[in-house]
């Protein structure tokens, strides 16, 4: 029987993560994969946003090929830097066997128990489809599917809200679909505010996606090649195929899982706490696995908490201290509080709020060429306590603001920063000089 420090079962983006994390802490980590590594997340992260590698008039066969070309040179960079950290990667079928064992299935013939001091459970999740809309081969598919499609159809329903769903929408938009987007809550992104959720409906709008906010979906009648959608409140309008991008549901080897001692939730996903530990002590879980799917940065950093609990260390996951970023157009980006859930974390939020023209002086009327930043501090210390930005450069500059926000920065420190040319930098300080002044009010 083999021995490590670390085992991890899964090689999606949470689980390399881990493994990569255990590897930097000097400890021996096994990861066990029965498939391409990364290949499945890659591909429904990156199905509809390949810009750089290709063109808007390239046919969805061609630009099929090129995200299969895309995901080969991802998957062997994935195994070059896990080799380079001297991580030990098995490719096999495996399941949780105890708290400390992983069983491998290889092929027909050959079986492998490895054990390790702890594992990270990292095996993903499948869509969750609801009773009153199953899945439908062609028909009603999930995010997953996207990439695996003959073609793309020229109506379509986005059903979820949030990032994925965001994004899908947008792609989908880019590359000539008709668009609806329907979601249960009342603002597409619900941890961010309510001018930001407007801004970015806006910005839908202007590409002509359809946003159906509140609704739930009643009824769907088939009509030769066309879905007949009704809503709630009675909307209703026709599309060629259902794209589901919301719930999860956990795989049929969380069942073994539960034997084990795994306490499960709704919809079979696994329950862990802050430190992604599990109710089975030494087994941790990450990702998608634990009921939802997560973003690019989520991800990593689930597999980074859990890696370092796994190897000893105590450290626990602050999900708004992890930067989201939407790859919509502009990008849209926040960490940290907002004016909502600031008072959850004890704080008494103030708000400071700046809208600049990014373009020349013609394009000013398009929202796509218009920035926001908002700047969210605490009353009391002064602190700033979150982030909100819609900007081409969002994705460059949460990641700094997150890095200020831990450090301490004050309203004032981030208002009276040294400026260079530049927009973005100097929206950032008129954001912050706004909330300075929010500040001095009664």
């Amino acid at each position: 029987m083999e021995e490590f420090d670390v085992l991890v079962l899964g090689g999606g983006l949470a689980g390399v993560s881990a493994a990569l994390r255990v590897a930097e802490l000097g400890g021996s980590v096994c990861l066990i994969e029965k498939g391409d590594l990364g290949k499945a997340g890659f591909q429904r992260r990156n199905a509809l946003f390949l810009e750089n590698s290709t063109t808007p008039s390239m046919c969805w066969e061609e630009y099929g090929n090129v995200l299969n070309l895309e995901t080969d040179r991802y998957t062997q960079s994935v195994k070059e830097k896990l080799n380079v950290a001297g991580v030990s990667v098995i490719e096999g079928d495996g399941r949780l066997a105890s708290s400390r064992e992983i069983s491998v299935q290889k092929n027909e013939s050959e079986h492998l128990l490895l054990k390790g001091r702890s594992v990270i459970l990292a095996y993903g999740s499948d869509s969750r489809f609801s009773a009153t809309l199953p899945r439908e081969d062609g028909v009603v598919i999930s995010l997953d599917e996207i990439a695996q499609l003959p073609a793309l159809p020229e109506k379509v329903l986005v059903v979820g809200g949030g990032l994925f769903a965001s994004e899908a929408a947008l792609g989908l938009r880019n590359r000539g679909c008709k668009v609806f987007l329907c979601h249960e809550e009342k603002e597409l992104f619900p941890q961010m505010d309510e001018d930001f959720n407007a801004a970015v409906e806006s910005q839908f709008k202007e590409k002509k996606i359809k946003i159906l906010p509140g609704k739930k979906l009643i009824s769907i009648y088939k009509n030769g090649e066309e879905l007949e959608i009704t809503l709630e409140t009675g909307i209703k309008f026709s599309v060629h195929q259902i794209i589901i991008a919301g719930d999860r549901l956990g795989l049929e080897v969380n069942n073994v899982a539960e034997e084990l001692g795994v306490r499960l939730g709704d919809h079979k996903k696994i329950l862990v706490d802050d430190t992604m530990l599990t109710s089975l002590p030494g087994a941790y879980a990450v990702g998608s696995i634990a009921g939802e799917l997560t973003s690019n940065t989520l991800s990593q950093e689930e597999g980074k908490v859990a890696a370092e609990n796994a190897m000893g260390k105590k450290r626990q996951l602050n999900r708004e201290w992890v930067p989201q970023i939407a790859r919509l157009l502009p990008s849209v980006a926040y960490v940290g509080c907002s004016m909502k859930t600031a008072p959850q974390q004890g704080f008494h939020p103030v708000e400071g709020v700046c809208e600049k023209n990014l373009n020349s002086p013609e394009n000013s009327s398009s929202l796509q060429s218009r920035g926001r930043y908002k700047v969210v501090a605490d009353k009391r210390s002064r602190l700033v306590v979150g982030v909100q930005i819609i900007s081409d450069q969002a994705a460059d500059w949460i990641p700094m603001l997150l890095l200020l926000i831990k450090k301490g920065i004050t309203v004032g420190n981030l208002a009276n920063c040294t400026r260079s040319e530049g927009a973005e930098i100097n929206a950032l300080c008129e954001a912050a000089r706004n909330c300075s002044q929010a500040l001095k009010s009664p």
